[in-house]
Formats: structure tokens, sequence, C-alpha cells
């Protein structure tokens, strides 16, 4: 579609950070996660803690690596499937959960373009340039359809009075059209904790109408070698990504939060727990320390070899997940598979 400088301008939404009385706030999972007793197997940060400004920029690097295959298995998925996937829900609105770039989204916005649906797309991430970037590029290229901005953990926004608000506003007619489609690309099911899937599953179904669908993409790739080199890349070599990742998660803890985390102290390193079908992005304690968050009021001691969680990335069997969302009220209408890799995208529909 061609751009255009009369676009209305896009409407901004910032979501605290802080607990203020609303269970699961992301400060609240990162005390949690930091604060694991001896039981636990892992202190854990938060993935979304990851994607400041300068982790989004990292992240968009290592979508690029060519060892890296979830970016463009989903991608091909998409645009090969993109047209039946929008013609099947009929959706005015995308929300996009974790929108980031929304390079990908937009295959999506371009089908319901071709099929005379787009009324309005919703962007929700926690890191804001990006989101921003993106919303304004989409903004310009389709100036007939309203476009906000959320900034901030779209577990919050789904779960809060902001997300019902929105969707009263955005209702459809009723008659099975006019819907919203959220979609949670790139795998980021797989980033929730189980707690934090089941809260999401439950706040997507107790938010949809009748004729809303949710939209799920996840890598079932199961080759252990294939899967073991996708996440290994950029550890090393001259421009060591996934290692300068990990450690920025550290360093976006510190400009938050006044910590003082030593980034030297930590080193990354990524596990493939294959039994658990679980890759896990770690920072490994070189030494006994404590670690401070003055603006969290928490202090942290850390053993010499203790292993702190950033990332853990679940896979999934199509059965799994339909099984999953299906325990929470929601149908799976149909599912498509990338052939290369194994990449899905599911489809499902609240339960009547």
């Amino acid at each position: 579609m061609t751009e255009s400088r009369m676009a209305p301008p896009v409407t901004e939404v910032a979501l605290p950070w802080a607990a203020d009385g609303l269970s699961g706030t992301p400060e609240e999972g990162l005390r949690a996660g930091l604060a694991a007793p001896a039981t636990a197997r892992h202190r854990r940060i938060p993935s979304l803690f990851g994607y400041d400004e300068t982790g989004s920029r990292l992240f968009e690097e290592i979508t690029r690596l060519p060892e890296y295959y979830p970016p463009r298995a989903e991608r091909r998925l998409l645009t090969e499937y993109g047209d039946d996937l929008v013609g099947l829900a009929a959706p005015a609105e995308l929300v996009d959960l974790g929108a980031g770039s929304a390079h990908k989204s937009e295959i999506l916005l371009a089908a319901m373009d071709r099929h005379g649906l787009l009324r309005a797309y919703t962007a929700v991430d926690v890191s804001a340039e990006p989101m921003r970037q993106a919303a304004d590029r989409i903004r310009r290229r389709r100036p007939g359809a309203r476009v906000t901005a959320v900034h901030g953990d779209f577990l919050a926004w789904l779960s809060g009075a902001e997300r019902a608000a929105h969707g009263a506003a955005t209702a459809g007619d009723g008659n099975g059209s006019g819907g919203r489609l959220l979609a949670l690309l790139g795998n980021t099911l797989g980033n929730l904790s189980e707690p934090e899937q089941a809260r999401f599953l439950r706040a997507v179904r107790a938010g949809c109408a009748p004729h809303d669908h949710l939209l799920i993409c996840v890598d079932l790739n199961e080759p252990v070698e294939v899967v073991r080199r996708a996440y290994a890349a950029g550890y090393t070599g001259p421009r060591p990504v996934r290692r300068l990742f990990a450690l920025n998660t550290l360093l976006s803890l510190n400009r938050r939060y006044d910590a003082d985390f030593d980034v030297d102290a930590f080193e990354p390193e990524l596990t493939y727990d294959v039994a658990r079908r679980e890759v896990r992005g770690g920072l490994r304690s070189l030494r006994r320390q404590r670690v401070t968050l003055p603006r969290l009021g928490l202090a942290v001691d850390f053993d010499a070899g203790e292993l702190l969680l950033h990332d853990v990335i679940r896979k999934f069997t199509v059965d799994d997940l339909v099984r999953l969302v299906g325990a929470h009220g929601m149908r799976c209408r149909r599912h498509w598979v990338e052939e290369e890799f194994g990449y899905g995208a599911f489809l499902f529909q609240p339960t009547r």
C-alpha cells in the first residue's frame, strides 16, 4: 500500500513496570526469579528484561545469523499460508503481542489488506523504540488503519484494564467477522515459564470475543544437531551477538535498577535439554559474589559456578500445543507446518 504523510498519529500507551497492586507485573517476576529458594533448579531473569533497546538491536542481529533458522522458517510459513490463515480468521484488527520490529507481522497485514479486512493494528512490546518505529512505518503505509503502540509487558496488558477497554472499543459485529487476530509470533510462547503460559492463555480466553482468534507460532523442530547449531551460533567469533545479548540482560538491570552486576564475573553459556525439549541461555557465576539492586531493595548472593538463566526456550509437539491451549477453552481450527525445519503456525478460536 502507498505510504501517506496524511495518516493519523499513532496512539501510544505506556504500562507501569513497578508493582502497583496488580499481580504479575514484570518486577514481581524479576523479584521471584532472583530470590528463588534453594529448592529451585536455577535463579532466573524473565526473558523480557533482555529486550531493552540495545537487546532488541542485538536480537535483530541474531535473527540474521545463517544457522538460526526460526525467523526464516516463520517468514516462509506466513508468506505461504498467510492468505489462508487470514481468510479463515477474517480479522479486522491485528494485535501483535511482542511486536518488536514487526517485519513478519507485515506479512499478515498485507494478507489482511488483500482480503479488504484491515481496520486496526495494535503493537505491544517491552522495547519502546523499535516498536515505535514499526508503528510509525505501518501508520504511513496504511493511513486508513488505526494504529496503537503499547509499551509494556503483553502479559500485564492482557490481564489489565487497558486490554479490557481496548477490547470493548474494538469489538466486532458479533457475526463472525470484524474480530481481532491476537498474534504471538517468534516462538514467544516457548519463552514463557509454565505459570506464565497458563496466565497468558487464561487472559487471552477471558478477553476473547467469539469471533476473535489467537495465532501462535512455535518451533517444532526435532533434529538435535540442527537445534544445537542454531541456538549456539553467535557465542563466539568476531561479532558474538548471542554473548553480547546475554550480557546486555545484566547491563539492562544495571541501568534500570542501579544494580551492580559485573559482566566480567559471568560467563554466558547455552545448553539443550533434549528430554525436556528446552533450550536454556544462562550466565555462569565465575566467583562467589553479592549483587545488589537498590531500586528493588534486593541483594542476591551467587555461589561460584551457579547458573543464572536469562532465556529459556521450550519447543513443542503439535499434540502438546493443541492440548495446552485447548485446556484453556480454545479450539484449534487449523495448523500449518513449514516443511524444511518443522516450524508451525496454529490458529485457535474460543470454544462456545
